[in-house]
């Protein structure tokens, strides 16, 4: 689903149009079961993010070490999986007739810094990019129009992109892009769900892989959010015939699963670590999947 922003004169930030990672409903029609055959295509010349691309973290409110260490390493290690291979089958294309240049990464965890409620515990649309762009001006956070800088927000944060959308009631996190003169910045939100785990939650809602219920349910957002800013960085790129991005197609479904000693599902393993993602849309064969 895309919303267009509105346009903001704090640092000169021009906001771009917002897609939005929908909450778990289990009776419509975004539960595990579901099938797309709605084929996902390119619009040439629109912008994909193929190259290095580095993951930038502002870790909003009160995150506690351990907390903010799941996070970190599941960021750094999720690029070397079978799952991210999926995301290779994206391309840019500058003309019909140009070669195509698919997506290699790597990706990899980028610079991380922490904000102590600097905009308080209720955040609007416009507060996001300010957040983000205040710490680029800082240097806590590289500057780079080539990355992607996510805000996450701790439990206690609430956060409204309109009057009617709203993290927990009608999201779990979106992407978007904003510009500070001819530089553009993509970004997104994902927040921590440990109030609202029946709508961005729908396994390990008690138990979970790596101990922290809420924490763990953020990185299938996180997930969703950093294929579809790679691929679609500023909504114009790979899409369906409704709008859908490409981890739009497979919101909540997750494959093989697996289960732990202490009952957590899981879905990907690695360097010891345990997670449970959504799967992504794979280009090539036009199906959700775990690997390629």
């Amino acid at each position: 689903m895309n919303i267009v922003s509105e346009s903001h004169n704090n640092h000169q930030i021009r906001l771009g149009k917002v897609a939005i990672d929908e909450i778990y409903n289990e009776n419509a029609n975004n539960v595990a079961n579901r099938t797309d055959t709605n084929p996902i295509q390119y619009q040439t010349g629109a912008r994909v993010l193929t190259g290095p691309t580095k993951i930038h973290i502002v870790y909003y409110g009160n995150w506690t070490t351990a907390q903010m260490n799941i996070v970190n390493t599941f960021i750094a290690t999720i690029g070397n999986t079978a799952w991210f291979n999926i995301e290779k089958s994206y391309y840019y294309q500058a003309t019909s007739i140009s070669s195509k240049v698919y997506t290699t990464g790597p990706l990899t965890l980028g610079s991380i810094t922490t904000d102590h409620y600097s905009y308080g515990t209720q955040l609007s649309d416009s507060s996001i990019p300010n957040i983000i762009y205040n710490h680029i001006r800082s240097g806590q956070l590289q500057n780079d129009p080539h990355g992607i800088y996510l805000l996450l927000s701790a439990a206690d944060v609430k956060e409204g992109y309109t009057s009617t959308s709203s993290f927990c009631t009608t999201y779990c996190g979106y992407h978007s892009a904003f510009s500070i003169g001819s530089t553009t910045y993509i970004y997104g939100f994902i927040g921590n769900p440990q109030n609202c785990m029946s709508t961005c939650s729908v396994w390990n809602r008690v138990v979970s892989p790596n101990g922290d219920t809420g924490v763990d349910a953020m990185l299938s957002p996180i997930a969703h959010e950093i294929v579809e800013a790679m691929s679609d960085p500023l909504l114009n790129a790979w899409l369906d015939s409704k709008g859908d991005e490409n981890a739009d197609k497979c919101a909540w479904t997750y494959g093989t699963t697996y289960r732990l000693g202490n009952g957590a599902y899981y879905n990907i393993a690695a360097n010891g670590k345990y997670y449970l993602i959504q799967q992504n849309w794979n280009a090539n064969r036009q199906t959700c999947a775990m690997s390629v």
